[in-house]
Order: C-alpha cells, then sequence, then structure tokens
C-alpha cells in the first residue's frame, strides 16, 4: 500500500502538475509518434487530479484513470468520468489496455524492490502483447542534489501557499518531505495542508531488473529533464522515462 495524497492534493496542480504535465506531454507527443499501439484504450495509474486524461482523450484514446487518494479523485472527476480508486499494486481490472501512463514520479513511492515489482506485475497483468506502457521516474542524483537541500523549497500564488522540507538519508535511498501550507477551495475557505510523503531513489539497473522480473521490457529509456534544471545542479540527470512492452514469452 502506498500513501495518498490529502489536503496537499488541492494545491498539486497549481504548485507542481501544471507545469510538469505541460513539459511532459510534449515528450509524450514524440514518444507516441515514434510507437505502434494496438487500439486506443488507455489506463492512467496514480491519476491524481487527472491532468492526463483528457489529453488522450482529445488523440482518441478512451481513458480511464486511477487512484488511491480520494481527494485527487475528486479534484480529477472534474476532467474525466471514468475513474477509479485503486493501489497500483493491486489494480482490479479484468481488462486489457492498448496504453498504461505513471507519471509524476508516482513509482518512486513505493519504499521496496519488492512493491516495485508488485507494481510492475499489477500493470503487466492489464497489458497485452501489444500495448504500451510509458512511465517516468526520478533519476537517483535528484534525492541528495534536491531532496538533501537545508532549505525548504517554498511555492506559493493566489490560492495557495507550500513550503516542503525535505532530507534525504543515504544508506536506505529514502527522501522524506514534510509538507505544510494552505489551499484555498473554490468556495473560498481555505484548508490547511500539513502532509508527509516518502521516496525511495532507484537507479536505472535496479528499474530494468523489476522490470524484467515482471514480465516487461524497456524499448526506450529517455533522460528527461522538465524544468532545465541540469545546468542548475549536481545530478548526471532529472528523471528518467521508461518506455515498456510485454516481454517474448
Amino acid at each position: 500500500m502506498t500513501s495518498s495524497y490529502g489536503a496537499f492534493a488541492y494545491a498539486y496542480d497549481q504548485a507542481l502538475g501544471l507545469r510538469f504535465f505541460e513539459s511532459v506531454s510534449r515528450l509524450l507527443v514524440e514518444i507516441l509518434t515514434r510507437q505502434d499501439i494496438e487500439g486506443r484504450s488507455h489506463l492512467d495509474v496514480a491519476c491524481g487530479t487527472g491532468l492526463a486524461l483528457p489529453f488522450f482523450q482529445a488523440r482518441g484514446f478512451r481513458s480511464v484513470g486511477a487512484d488511491l487518494s480520494l481527494t485527487m479523485l475528486q479534484l480529477a472527476s472534474q476532467r474525466a468520468s471514468q475513474l477509479v480508486a485503486a493501489d497500483f499494486q493491486r489494480l482490479p481490472f479484468r481488462c486489457r489496455f492498448s496504453l498504461v501512463t505513471c507519471l509524476y514520479d508516482s513509482l518512486n513511492h513505493l519504499m521496496t524492490e519488492a512493491g516495485l515489482i508488485d507494481s510492475f506485475r499489477s500493470i503487466r497483468r492489464v497489458m497485452s502483447s501489444g500495448s504500451l506502457f510509458i512511465f517516468d521516474m526520478n533519476h537517483p542524483d535528484i534525492y541528495p542534489a534536491i531532496w538533501g537541500l537545508a532549505q525548504p523549497f517554498v511555492a506559493a500564488g493566489k490560492n495557495y501557499h507550500l513550503k516542503m522540507a525535505t532530507k534525504f538519508a543515504r544508506r536506505e535511498g529514502v527522501g522524506t518531505a514534510v509538507v505544510t501550507g494552505w489551499a484555498r477551495l473554490g468556495s473560498g475557505e481555505r484548508v490547511l495542508i500539513e502532509e508527509t510523503h516518502r521516496q525511495r531513489s532507484y537507479d536505472e539497473l535496479t528499474i530494468r531488473r523489476c522490470l524484467t522480473t515482471a514480465g516487461l521490457r524497456p524499448v526506450e529509456v529517455l533522460d528527461f529533464d522538465p524544468y532545465d534544471e541540469m545546468g542548475t545542479m549536481a545530478a548526471a540527470g532529472v528523471k528518467l522515462v521508461f518506455v515498456c512492452r510485454v516481454s517474448e514469452p
């Protein structure tokens, strides 16, 4: 079971989500141009506020979003109607999807390799031989470079104010973010935010090994710098985007 987002969901799009999806959507267009997909059914795992769903629907896909956070799904319902509350380690679907996506480094929230393998196996079960699976994970160098900063990250706007205090335990490879602040709802009500989120650092070799164990194979692994940060930090990369197929029997 992964931790889910609570009140932070109300500030997520403004603080992080919209800016990230604007960047990653351009990469998704490039990937879809290169890769053949059989059919037009789409599952967005850990869909969050549903930013990806209209994007794929506009391209002819029948999209379904799945997330563990009921608050996120409530917000996603403003963008899409096909939504399911589900943990990506135990997806409840019996059908197969032509395309599966899992964005926003959601898989980094899994604390063990066993949990990562379980999630990949769960996703593999809803894929057919012609399906495509696209996901991103943080480059391991990001954790000491960004999550290890002494000063908290502050994001603020008209309807939200967030402070994210982070730390990184190198030996365990685990980053912790304490998120505090507030967000204003459409009604004008202000909700307080106080949540703790944890992420695990995984290198490319480990991710590849977990994919292989789950019956998946990467056909592309892309370095992705969504905010053009590479020149400002001591890191070899920002994100890794994996494009995967089902392994041959």
